[in-house]
């Protein structure tokens, strides 16, 4: 498995920016100690229509791994983030949402 921004990736551009979108929106973004593997996100990503209910997804699995860890108050942190991002999807996937 690939971590975070591996500049040797067989990954298209557009794939990478989405991988770098989703890792920014849940705070995955540490080179050396990433908690979720490029393959990881990119299941989250052909599965949602959108980045932000990808990164919803992928937040969720990483907060699963922050409990089993012991760091609550980030889980608890991230599940609010994943909150956001799902809302924001609905809102922007409605008519008139923006």
């Amino acid at each position: 498995m690939t971590g975070p921004y591996n500049g040797n990736s067989a990954d298209s551009k557009l794939t990478k920016v989405r991988l770098a979108k989703v890792r920014f929106l849940i705070g995955d973004t540490n080179k050396k100690e990433s908690f979720l593997s490029n393959e990881e996100i990119e299941l989250f990503l052909n599965e949602e229509k959108s980045d932000n209910l990808a990164a919803a997804k992928a937040g969720e699995a990483l907060a699963t791994k922050l409990i089993a860890l012991n760091e609550y108050e980030k889980a608890e942190q991230l599940k609010k983030t994943c909150k956001e991002l799902r809302d924001k999807a609905r809102r922007s996937a409605s008519p008139g949402g923006l």
